[in-house]
């Protein structure tokens, strides 16, 4: 069965590249309609009940994220993709708080639209790199966080690059095989990294990492 997608923004032309980009990079897809104004992308998810619908926030008579809090009020499990050329907190913050499932520039590459719309239709959530970004940063200047140069001064060589791999998403066994240790090894290096540093969990670990720089964002 083909997912149902409806397109909605004001600029016509901008509407069939999308269409284009969409119809010949996700399989099993159908346009199922095309909205120019807010009020009309409402109606015609609500007629058509698709799978997804990809908004523009700025459209006559009726915001994108005000058209996105209402289909998600009648619709829950409608997917949302905003699609904006608006690179703003407010914005993208109040977008997801509406409901929208992703955020993704327009200034994007066409595969990086195919990418969001992939992993909406496969349950996921997405955002653009830039977004994500704007988002970690914003979070960690809103953090009261004393210096920590003490605690990373405890930490071994090996323990450091235990903690960079861990930001990196590594699984305890990847870094045991990565390192050429054997597993316990790397559990030990891994309790002994939680214990100087006060971290709890995996988590804690990896929020610590990008304060102190560990974790580059720009990569």
């Amino acid at each position: 069965m083909k997912h149902r997608v409806i397109l909605a923004d004001d600029h016509r032309l901008f509407i069939e590249g999308i269409a284009g980009i969409l119809s010949s990079g996700v399989k099993e897809l159908e346009i199922a309609g095309k909205a120019h104004t807010g009020s009309d992308a409402f109606q015609m998810t609500l007629d058509k009940r698709p799978d997804l619908v990809i908004l523009d926030i700025t459209m006559p008579d009726m915001y994108g994220i005000e058209v996105t809090r209402k289909i998600k009020s009648k619709l829950p499990e409608v997917k949302i993709l905003i699609l904006s050329m608006h690179l703003d907190l407010r914005l993208t913050i109040e977008a997801l708080q509406a409901g929208a499932d992703a955020y993704v520039l327009k200034d994007s590459e066409p595969s990086e639209l195919i990418t969001a719309v992939n992993n909406l239709l496969a349950g996921k959530m997405y955002l653009s790199s830039k977004v994500i970004k704007m988002l970690v940063r914003d979070y960690i200047s809103k953090q009261n966080i004393p210096a920590t140069l003490e605690k990373l001064k405890d930490l071994s060589a090996r323990e450091r690059q235990i903690l960079r791999l861990i930001s990196a998403s590594r699984s305890v066994k990847e870094i045991a095989e990565e390192l050429h240790i054997s597993r316990s090894t790397a559990d030990t290096h891994k309790a002994n990294i939680m214990r100087k540093l006060g971290c709890e969990n995996t988590g804690e670990l990896i929020r610590f990492a990008m304060r102190e720089g560990f974790i580059d964002l720009d990569e």
